[in-house]
């Protein structure tokens, strides 16, 4: 510590730590930097976390809340590669594979007698304080609830045209030719579908957003008060359908009405925006966007 400068960058996302069990000893050194009156930047990733006094925390999971003090990142993850062009479809096709069930014993014996009404998972899913206070068996409820609705609604949407793949259970226990199966089967389902939904998990983040844009496919994000990262140049709404957690029930109306308004040439060029956004959000693009931040903090 003697010889740090006056700004110190914790070496790895915090939820390596957790993943090790060395959770206490990364909460000492966070308090040490910042106890030495120094900037300490952290990266969060994955987790559900607020920063410290003094303490600049880039993450993944954040919301519209004047409460919040983390900054928006993306989740940097796989880059599927642009695909082939898709040409504009005749009717809207929504694809999705993923988790929905996140079985476990307590969320199971809470959904046995708790009937939960939408505007309580709404609440659930789009508050800062509950979020950050709750443990991650806890958090997969409301993701559990929250997934089961958007599923649920797009499948009663008519004029949509789905593919939707529903998993449970943790998809890293399983053997590897059974993971790369159920990859492949991801890939492929990003790749023949014009839209791809894409909502939060066990945090207020969405890996799957990023996946979705990096294939130069158009996003249907599920809004549930994210703070999403800045982009230069363009908004999220050039190239995404945006639909609020609580309008979820209109999400045939949401995707109808962006679909309408493009000539085969407008949807060529949102899925080059798609990507485009991507790039811009990847590390060695986006850290120009993060020396700025700490520059900004530490003057």
């Amino acid at each position: 510590m003697a010889d740090a400068g006056k700004i110190v960058v914790t070496p790895n996302y915090i939820s390596s730590y957790y993943g090790l069990k060395k959770e206490r000893q990364l909460h000492k050194f966070r308090r040490q930097v910042l106890g030495s009156k120094r900037t300490l930047v952290t990266f969060l990733n994955c987790l559900e976390c607020q920063p410290y006094q003094g303490e600049i925390l880039f993450a993944s999971a954040t919301y519209r809340d004047k409460k919040e003090k983390s900054i928006p990142a993306p989740p940097w993850i796989y880059d599927l590669g642009e695909k082939v062009n898709i040409p504009k479809p005749s009717i809207p096709t929504v694809g999705f594979v993923g988790n929905v069930e996140y079985p476990s014993r307590l969320n199971s014996l809470i959904l046995r007698y708790i009937k939960f009404s939408d505007s309580m998972v709404n609440w659930m899913a789009c508050n800062l304080f509950l979020n950050r206070n709750l443990n991650l068996g806890l958090r997969r409820l409301i993701a559990r609830l929250v997934r089961k609705k958007i599923i649920n609604e797009v499948r009663k949407a008519e004029n949509l045209q789905t593919s939707l793949i529903e998993r449970k259970g943790d998809f890293f226990s399983l053997p590897l030719a059974e993971r790369n199966r159920q990859r492949a089967e991801y890939i492929e389902n990003i790749e023949k579908n014009a839209y791809i939904l894409a909502m939060r998990g066990d945090d207020n983040g969405c890996y799957h957003l990023g996946e979705v844009m990096s294939a130069g496919r158009i996003p249907v994000f599920i809004d549930t008060n994210k703070s999403l990262p800045e982009l230069r140049g363009m908004k999220w709404e050039d190239f995404c359908v945006i639909v609020p957690f609580s309008e979820v029930h209109r999400i045939g109306d949401y995707v109808q009405a962006f679909h309408d308004q493009l000539s085969d040439d407008d949807f060529a060029e949102v899925c080059r925006k798609s990507r485009a956004a991507f790039d811009q959000l990847l590390p060695h693009n986006f850290v120009v966007r993060i020396l700025e931040i700490i520059a900004k903090s530490t003057n």
